[in-house]
C-alpha cells in the first residue's frame, strides 16, 4: 500500500508536540486539531512531502530532510502509517490560511483538545518512546 499523505510532529525542548487547529473553512475536519501533513503530490517522495507541507502549514523549513526521522505508527484498526518527527529548539511559527492557531502539548493535555483521527495514537506512540512528555 502506498501512503497517501505526509505527517510530521514537531517536538520543541520540553518535549511538547505542536498541534495545529484547522480554521472554519478549512476543507477537512474543520476545527478540529492536527498534526502539520497533508497530501502526497505525484512523484514526491513521503519525506519530500512531508517537509513540504510542513513549509506550506507552519513556516517551518527544514532544509536537510535527513533531520526528518521516521516512525511507525500503528493505529487500532490495522493500519499503519510512517510519522516524520523533528525535535527543535523554539521554533517560530507561521500558520496558513487553513490553520487558526496552534499549541504546544504534552501527552495529558493533548487530550483536551478535539483531534483528528490517527493523532491521538501518534502523540501516545511518541510519549511511549520518551519523545513527548
Amino acid at each position: 500500500m502506498i501512503q497517501k499523505s505526509a505527517t510530521v510532529a514537531v517536538i520543541n525542548q520540553d518535549k511538547k508536540i505542536l498541534i495545529l487547529e484547522r480554521g472554519p473553512t478549512a476543507p477537512w475536519a474543520a476545527n478540529r486539531y492536527c498534526l502539520p501533513g497533508g497530501k502526497v503530490e505525484p512523484n514526491e517522495k513521503l519525506v519530500e512531502a512531508a517537509a513540504r507541507e510542513l513549509d506550506e502549514e507552519t513556516g517551518i523549513f527544514i532544509a536537510n530532510h535527513k533531520d526528518l526521522v521516521s516512525y511507525t505508527i500503528p493505529y487500532s484498526f490495522g493500519y499503519s502509517k510512517i510519522v516524520f518527527v523533528i525535535i527543535m529548539d523554539d521554533p517560530v511559527v507561521a500558520l496558513n490560511w487553513e490553520h487558526d492557531s496552534y499549541v504546544w502539548v504534552s501527552l495529558e493535555t493533548s487530550s483536551r483538545y478535539d483531534l483528528v483521527p490517527g493523532t491521538k495514537a501518534t502523540i501516545k506512540v511518541l510519549g511511549g518512546r520518551g519523545l513527548v512528555i
